[in-house]
This record gives C-alpha cells, sequence and structure tokens, in this order.
C-alpha cells in the first residue's frame, strides 16, 4: 500500500511504502479502537500512540467522557441563564450612568448659573466612565 502525506502548506510530500498485510492490521485495529484511517496513520507516523499494556480501558475512558459532557451541558443551562441577567444589569447600569451624567451637567450649569461655588465630580465621572467602558483619556492643558 501506498501512502502519501502532504503538509497544510507548501509542496512537498513524502511516500511511504506499506505492505498489505501490516495495512490491513492497522485498519482492524483502527476499527477496534474507533479511530478513523487517517487519524490512526497520524497517531503511529507521529508516535502518539499508547501501548497496549497500559492499564487504560477505552470503554471505561469514553463513559468518563459522556458524563463530563452530560456535567458540562448541566452546568451550561445554568450559566445562560446567568449570563443573560447579567447582560440585563449591565445595560441598568449603562442607562443609569448615561443618567447621572445628564444629571452632573445639569447641576454644573445650575451652580454656574446661581454663581454657587462649583463641586469635584471627579469620582462620580469615573464611575460614569467605567459604567460606560470608556477608557480614560488624558485632557490637553
Amino acid at each position: 500500500m501506498k501512502i502519501v502525506v502532504k503538509p497544510e502548506v507548501g509542496w512537498r510530500k513524502v511516500v511511504f511504502q506499506i505492505d498489505d498485510e501490516t495495512f490491513e492490521k492497522i485498519k482492524k485495529i483502527a476499527e477496534k479502537h474507533g479511530f478513523r484511517l487517517d487519524e490512526a496513520l497520524k497517531i503511529i507516523l507521529l508516535g502518539e500512540f499508547l501501548n497496549e499494556n497500559t492499564n487504560m480501558d477505552v470503554k471505561k475512558l469514553r463513559e468518563e467522557v459522556r458524563k463530563l459532557e452530560e456535567k458540562l451541558y448541566e452546568i451550561e443551562g445554568k450559566w445562560s441563564p446567568l449570563k443573560f441577567a447579567s447582560y440585563g444589569i449591565a445595560m441598568d447600569n449603562q442607562n443609569l450612568a448615561i443618567q447621572l451624567s445628564g444629571l452632573v451637567a445639569e447641576n454644573k450649569r445650575l451652580r454656574k448659573m446661581l454663581g454657587k461655588k462649583e463641586k469635584d465630580y471627579r469620582e462620580i465621572e469615573k464611575l460614569i466612565h467605567c459604567y460606560l467602558q470608556f477608557e480614560k483619556r488624558e485632557r490637553s492643558k
């Protein structure tokens, strides 16, 4: 059996010659363990295979993976509503920050009109910038 390996990028290729008996053994082992033939050949060529004497039970590992996937879907089901709720809260915070920004501007204008002393709104402006997710920009002096 002739096997041609091509790189993902480039034009070079490598050709291997495997006798039919060995190829059939590889094919049977791949089917036995649930691998596609090209995956099995890649594992063999890269040397990423496990020896038979390792005490790993493939069925047991697949069952464990299935249980972990079920747990993942369960957790994902709980997480989705939380994500949606947090998005709603973030939008509410953004709306409140916009309203607060308007109130601060109005307060500044009224104080100036009435001739009252200006107040320091830097802390409030920092919060507004935080909720509106603006980057802190240095003002030109």
